[in-house]
Formats: C-alpha cells, sequence, structure tokens
C-alpha cells in the first residue's frame, strides 16, 4: 500500500468551506484549516492516488460550484509526528452547555467542573467537537437528553468518526447506541475512545450505512457532507423510529435548501437549526418513507 500524502491548498477564504467538505469526500484522514494572512490553508492527508490529481478535482469541483477563484496545492510525505505534534497544539477542550466537555487525551491542564468530561484521542478519525458540525451534534444531544428525562432512548450514530458523539450519547443516557463507518481506522478509534470513556457498550459496527442492517432508533445522527446526506436519505429515515428525530451535519450553506427541500419531499419537518462558520445542522421530524 502507497503511504499517504500530506497536501495544503490554499485558497480565499469564501471556497475554503467548500473545498473543506471535499477533501472530507475524497476520504481524506484528516483535515485542518488555518489563517494565512487573507487567505486560508486546508492542509490533509490523501492517499497518494487521490493526491496526484487533486488540482485537476478541485479545478473542477470549484467550477462546477459557481466558485471563481484559484489556489496553489503543495504536496509532501506525510510525516505522522509533525501532524500528530501540529494537531495537538490545536485540539484543546471545547466546553458544550454546562453538562459537557470535551478534551484530548494528554490535556493536564484543569478542565470546568461539568456533569460529563469526555477524553479523546481522534487519531486519524473525524470528531474533536470544533468543528462547527460536530459541537452543534452535540449541543443538540445535551438538549435531546434533558428533553428525554433519564432515558432518552437509542441512538444510532451514523458516520462515527472518532466516536465522540456516540460516547456522549452514552453518558447523556441513550441507550442502546450504535455507532457506524466504514472506515476501518474511525472504527478502531472508536472502539478505543469509548472503552477509554467508560462507554464500552456502544455497539460500533463497521460497515457501509446502505448496506449493513442497523433497525431503527428514536434518535439518530448523521455527521457527513451533504452530497452523502442526499445519496443516503433513505437509508438515514428508515433507521429513525416512528416519532422520532434525525439531525443531518455537514451541510454548507450553499447546500441547505437541497437538503431541507429533499427532507420536505418525503414529509419531513426541519423543527431546528443551527448555523455556524458556513455550517448547518437541521433537526427533522416526521413520516420517514419506507
Amino acid at each position: 500500500m502507497e503511504s499517504p500524502v500530506q497536501v495544503h491548498l490554499r485558497l480565499p477564504a469564501v471556497a475554503a468551506g467548500a473545498v473543506e467538505e471535499l477533501l472530507w469526500s475524497l476520504d481524506a484522514g484528516a483535515v485542518s484549516l488555518s489563517e494565512i494572512g487573507e487567505e486560508m490553508e486546508l492542509t490533509a492527508i490523501l492517499p497518494a492516488a487521490v493526491a496526484a490529481g487533486l488540482e485537476a478535482q478541485v479545478a473542477a469541483f470549484l467550477d462546477a460550484s459557481g466558485i471563481d477563484v484559484s489556489f496553489t496545492l503543495t504536496r509532501e510525505p506525510y510525516a505522522e509526528r509533525d501532524w500528530q505534534a501540529a494537531f495537538r497544539q490545536e485540539f484543546l477542550p471545547v466546553v458544550v452547555g454546562e453538562r459537557l466537555v470535551v478534551a484530548p487525551t494528554w490535556w493536564e491542564a484543569p478542565l470546568p467542573s461539568v456533569p460529563i468530561c469526555l477524553r479523546i484521542d481522534p487519531q486519524m478519525a473525524f470528531g474533536t467537537g470544533h468543528h462547527a458540525t460536530t459541537h452543534a451534534c452535540l449541543a443538540w444531544l445535551v438538549e435531546r437528553a434533558a428533553e428525554g428525562g433519564a432515558h432518552p432512548g437509542g441512538l444510532i450514530d451514523a458516520g462515527c468518526g472518532s466516536g465522540v458523539l456516540a460516547i456522549a450519547a452514552h453518558h447523556l443516557g441513550f441507550t442502546p447506541v450504535v455507532a457506524i463507518d466504514n472506515d476501518p481506522i474511525a472504527c478502531t478509534t472508536a472502539r478505543c475512545n469509548a472503552a477509554a470513556n467508560g462507554a464500552a457498550t456502544i455497539q460500533v459496527i463497521d460497515g457501509d450505512l446502505a448496506t449493513t442492517p442497523l433497525g431503527a432508533a428514536p434518535t439518530v445522527v448523521a455527521n457527513l457532507t451533504a452530497a452523502t446526506i442526499l445519496a443516503l436519505l433513505p437509508t438515514l429515515l428508515a433507521m429513525v423510529a416512528p416519532g422520532g428525530r434525525l439531525i443531518l451535519a455537514g451541510i454548507l450553506t450553499e447546500r441547505e435548501a437541497e437538503v431541507a427541500a429533499a427532507l420536505t419531499a418525503v414529509g419531513q419537518q426541519i423543527v431546528t437549526r443551527y448555523e455556524a462558520d458556513g455550517w448547518i445542522a437541521v433537526v427533522s421530524e416526521g413520516g420517514p418513507t419506507r
């Protein structure tokens, strides 16, 4: 197997969110975003074959999206120690409301006094609580748990990444909790994080959402991308038990209307909406088409 490649994409801020979504859809092992003067730089770890043709893919993506900007791209061998060192400097504790804090496993300074403190090491998987989409999902889980009392019911985390949402749900009282991802590295990471946080009862499944039977749960969380959500919407809705709710995140603002229209078309009603940093998360309920 070829070693992964680290790529650096520098471009105007207006295009950063869209290109970040593209990189995740290309099976990036990790993506980070930083400000370089008036521009943004996306750094990602990609399979060598994907990295080799990335200029053409980004150019075609921007053209199809109607985003008229230029960009520069550089590649270098993936240096795991350098990446992890830089990541550890950026991954600080994230406080969600008055009940939850997510901190890295290596954090030594005092943390806020809240009932639930999760220690997460994402390794090469997505999900630290910093990204607007993950934070929105965590905030909604806290609210949902409060509504449901001590027993808010079961939950499916569709595309679990590091497992942070599933682990938070477990400690918020959701049970049973099932997490699924098609990336074996993410599944291994999620299992390790779950065990380290006293949530080993979470069932972590390495499988394809479209073909893996999961049953149904009152709450389904899918922190993916707009393209993936639209492609898998019938599957996601089939996972929601009657009267349940579906939270969809990872939606760029320019694709919100498209996702909303797709939900309306199958009888779903958006009951909650979050927006931050150009990203949208929505919560829907209604009678899914089965």
